[in-house]
């Protein structure tokens, strides 16, 4: 093809895909790279197209259906030592302890510090939540957190 060997050919679609799950970070092209890799190791040992691409094929769907799927269940665990137990987002505060620090009406919103941080507040119930009290975050409303009198 071209005058290229098969193995220059692999390196290419290697770096190829490398090039591309840097560009968009979604791990999923890496693994068609490492398959790359996998034929291209192949090809030093056998001169078959047919042989190297099912290498490629197989290895590139094993690892992106595996690894994906134990990123993934990795990913939503609850563990302590789980890779994403530090949260990041705003979600982050679902399910956490707060005191009010201004009175939560049914008619207006209060105020909450919840992680170390103030956040506009509703009562999920519609009570009224005296300011001292201990809250639990249900949910983020835009930017208001759904609390419950713990």
């Amino acid at each position: 093809m071209f005058g290229l060997s098969m193995k220059v050919i692999w390196v290419i679609v290697a770096i190829a895909f490398a090039i591309g799950e840097a560009a968009t970070l979604a791990l999923t092209m890496v693994w068609f790279s490492i398959g790359a890799l996998c034929a291209l190791a192949v090809s030093f040992f056998v001169d078959s197209v047919l042989v190297q691409l099912l290498v490629f094929a197989v290895v590139s769907g094993l690892l992106l259906l595996i690894a994906t799927k134990k990123l993934i269940r990795m990913d939503r665990s609850d563990e302590e030592n789980a890779w994403t137990s530090i949260d990041t987002n705003v979600m982050a505060v679902v399910g956490k302890q707060g005191i009010v620090l201004s009175e939560i009406n049914p008619y207006k919103p209060g105020l909450v510090k919840v992680k170390g941080e103030d956040w506009t507040a509703i009562s999920q119930t519609g009570e009224t939540i005296e300011v001292g009290s201990e809250i639990r975050v249900v949910a983020v409303e835009g930017v208001k957190l759904l609390v419950t009198k713990k």
